[in-house]
């Protein structure tokens, strides 16, 4: 799958789940992509955002993944495992682990997951900013509530993701269709 044909699949569909949650469109499609690697690296069928276990009781796929911490103790419940960990010049530490993530049926049960997902209580700080990409990612990383990723540039490489994905919805089209 191309950009462009990552582009036209994702982008249409979080229009539909933007219109419900009000979350900006280009921001979900860029949050997918970047997560997913423009859907080359997605979980199971569905999961483009690297959404973990966490409450889930449906369907689940063990991947081994890469988190930061800034403690060397983290631990994981099982069967989810620490497979190594790493300790960074910055003082974090890098861990390789064995997670569970979510499995979902069809991408829009995931972006619609997604969703319900920032709407939580440890992202409320950043839900009044969803219509916002920029400042939306900013206060999703913040130290106010829970941070959406622990990669320690993540607010970054999405605000790159943001550019991409928007001269890709003019390359085809698609930000007209939107307006």
């Amino acid at each position: 799958m191309t950009t462009e044909d990552f582009v036209r699949l994702v982008y249409p569909a979080a229009c539909r789940s933007s219109a419900k949650s009000g979350i900006s469109p280009l921001f979900i499609t860029a949050q997918a992509a970047l997560e997913s690697g423009w859907g080359r690296r997605r979980i199971g069928r569905w999961n483009l955002f690297g959404i973990t276990r966490g409450s889930w009781t449906g369907p689940c796929v063990a991947v081994e993944t890469t988190e930061y911490f800034r403690r060397p103790d983290v631990r994981f419940s099982p069967p989810e495992e620490v497979l190594s960990v790493e300790r960074l010049d910055d003082g974090r530490y890098r861990y390789r682990v064995r997670r569970l993530f979510r499995d979902y049926p069809t991408l829009e049960a995931a972006i619609d997951d997604h969703c319900a997902v920032l709407r939580g209580s440890g992202f409320a700080d950043a839900w009044p900013h969803r219509a916002d990409p920029e400042a939306f990612v900013e206060r999703l990383q913040d130290s106010v509530g829970s941070r959406y990723a622990t990669s320690p540039d993540y607010v970054d490489v999405m605000r790159r993701m943001f550019a991409t994905v928007a001269r890709l919805l003019r390359k085809t089209g698609l930000d007209s269709a939107a307006e």
